[in-house]
């Protein structure tokens, strides 16, 4: 049963991470490149089908880690303590930034409640929230992989 959560947890956390790099190098810097009156506009029709994209893929990506790491905790192996703590704590790390960070900026892009003057600078911060999420990413993802060679 470990190997197969082990095999879902690197699944569905190779593919959030590849879609949240993809949207680091295609998304973010096009959002900058735009006047802010087009950024808004653009916003205002894709910001929630982005968001229904990600959401599930963000859940997923965040309950079967840890319900993977819950199993072993009840199956009460010691082996791999350590890459699974790691995946754990990465795992949880990157679902933070969410409502350390984006919920609330992503909820004023959507209420156009940023001034045009601030825009930039707020992307440019928004790239760099997303590049450390997902960096946590990358870290719960290359665990699961251990993981996942280990049994």
């Amino acid at each position: 049963m470990m190997v197969v959560l082990l095999l879902l947890s690197s699944g569905i956390l190779g593919i959030f991470l590849g879609a949240q790099i993809a949207e680091a190098f295609l998304l973010v810097p096009y959002w900058k490149n735009l006047k802010e009156n087009d950024f808004f506009e653009l916003h205002k029709v894709y910001g929630k089908k982005i968001h229904h994209f990600f959401a599930p893929l963000t859940i997923a990506a965040v309950f079967v880690p840890l319900i993977t790491i819950i199993v072993h905790i009840f199956c009460q192996t010691n082996k791999n303590n350590l890459l699974l703590g790691v995946m754990g704590f990465s795992t949880i790390a990157f679902f933070l930034t969410y409502f350390l960070y984006f919920r609330k900026t992503n909820k004023s892009f959507s209420e156009r409640s940023i001034d045009n003057k601030k825009l930039q600078k707020e992307l440019i911060k928004w790239g760099n929230w997303h590049w450390s999420r997902i960096f946590f990413e990358f870290i719960a993802f290359i665990c699961s992989l251990l993981l996942l060679m280990k049994n």
